[in-house]
């Protein structure tokens, strides 16, 4: 059995081009149950986030072409894209990439825990659509213990170094966050990792201004502390009560400027306001640190913090790295053990086959015959199955010590001796 990964990330090309890549969740189960019903492969597992879309596959009986086109079919990528910025995977290669993405170990953000539940999404959705085999099953639920042993028995996920907790973080030094009304600008992925940062810091309320009004309703739905939805438009009145403002939008140009800031100070008599702008590009003015009680931020302002953490994090990707290869270790002895289950199918099969051939001879010679006739009968056709059976192991053996593998020869043997010392017993 040949477990194939294959994809496009984050270190393989650019935002655009993996954009381009992503099945989205509504056309998943189709690509796979085309894979499936065309029996193109034995059992599939898509992953597709911002950052990656991976195929994860047992066999593929058609052309690696083929599977490109199906993929670009299901996408808005185009085969030479596709040619250009993808990477395959077999066997070995391909479990410990599961394993190091399951971990975290191959994001953008080193050790991030996200990556597991989308997996654990990813695997629920090929389930459902009946397009697991044993092989892959087997496989992810390797893959989702190891990451939970690394996530346990390392410090990976002990330096926190997302965008989102340092910006909190920063605030935490600056103010005493029960105290304070957040604004948020932006509905996004890491605008909700802020807000639930922020909540995990006892922050006193949040407000959430998005050019879009459901996504925004949606994302404070999920929110242990229920935040107050408003228009772009309203953030010049937002900002008169806002002690904490964090902005992360894909805005082309500035939301909030200088004029917007001070007037906004003025109406808090002076109270100081942190803003701080993970944007590319930026949500705020620069010219908006010129104003005394403003204390702004960019992303590169946490630049430090963040290095600090990732290199504790290498530190500990290093040591999660072990785990990596005794998984792999573990998976080639689950291999090994489904191989010669197989194979021992084959020996029952085979000695079931004889066994019915000697009965039925058997049953033709009994016919009509006395019993000293019968037992010598059955003595004749016992020992045909016998010799039967035992062809093939003698064959063996002679060939083994043929090529000077005696040590193979007598551990085989030593079976059939051990054998018969228990049954005198």
């Amino acid at each position: 059995m040949t477990v194939i990964a294959i994809g496009i990330n984050h270190k393989a090309a650019s935002v655009e081009i993996r954009e381009q890549a992503s099945v989205l969740p509504e056309k998943v189960p189709a690509f796979l149950q085309t894979l499936k019903n065309n029996e193109w492969t034995n059992g599939a597992v898509i992953l597709s986030t911002c950052n990656r879309t991976e195929f994860y596959l047992e066999g593929l009986n058609i052309p690696l072409e083929e599977f490109f086109a199906l993929w670009a079919d299901h996408a808005r990528i185009s085969l030479d894209d596709i040619q250009q910025y993808h990477y395959c995977y077999q066997n070995n290669e391909a479990i410990a990439h599961l394993l190091r993405v399951t971990a975290g170990l191959d994001s953008l953000i080193l050790g991030e825990p996200q990556i597991m539940g989308q997996l654990r999404t990813a695997f629920d959705l090929s389930h459902q659509a009946n397009a697991l085999c044993k092989t892959l099953h087997r496989l992810f639920q390797l893959a989702f213990q190891t990451a939970k042993r690394i996530r346990t028995e390392t410090n990976i996920g002990a330096y926190t170094i997302s965008v989102a907790y340092t910006a909190v973080q920063l605030a935490k030094q600056v103010f005493d966050i029960s105290e304070q009304n957040a604004l948020l600008v932006g509905a996004g992925e890491t605008i909700e990792l802020v807000a639930e940062h922020l909540i995990e810091a006892n922050v006193k309320s949040i407000a959430i201004a998005n050019r879009t009004q459901s996504r925004a309703h949606e994302m404070s739905g999920r929110l242990a502390l229920p935040a107050s939805v408003h228009e772009l438009t309203e953030i010049p009145e937002l900002l008169e009560k806002a002690d904490i403002v964090i902005s992360s939008t894909g805005a082309p140009f500035s939301l909030i400027n200088k004029e917007m800031a001070a007037n906004a100070l003025k109406a808090r008599r002076n109270k100081p306001i942190l803003m701080v702008d993970i944007a590319v590009p930026r949500d705020i003015d620069t010219n908006v640190n010129e104003l005394d009680d403003i204390y702004l931020y960019s992303v590169d302002d946490l630049n430090n913090i963040v290095e600090k953490n990732y290199q504790s994090r290498e530190a500990a990707a290093k040591e999660a790295e072990v785990y990596v290869q005794q998984s792999v270790s573990e998976w080639e002895d689950w291999l090994q053990l489904a191989d010669l289950s197989v194979h021992l199918q084959s020996v029952f099969h085979y000695v079931d086959e004889q066994k019915e051939t000697t009965l039925r001879k058997a049953r033709q010679l009994i016919h009509h015959q006395d019993q000293y006739e019968i037992d010598e009968i059955v003595d004749q056709v016992v020992s045909q199955m016998g010799n039967r059976v035992l062809h093939p192991l003698i064959s063996l053996l002679k060939e083994l010590e043929h090529e000077g593998n005696s040590d193979m020869v007598n551990r085989i043997l030593a079976q059939y001796t051990s054998n018969k010392k228990h049954t005198s017993h």
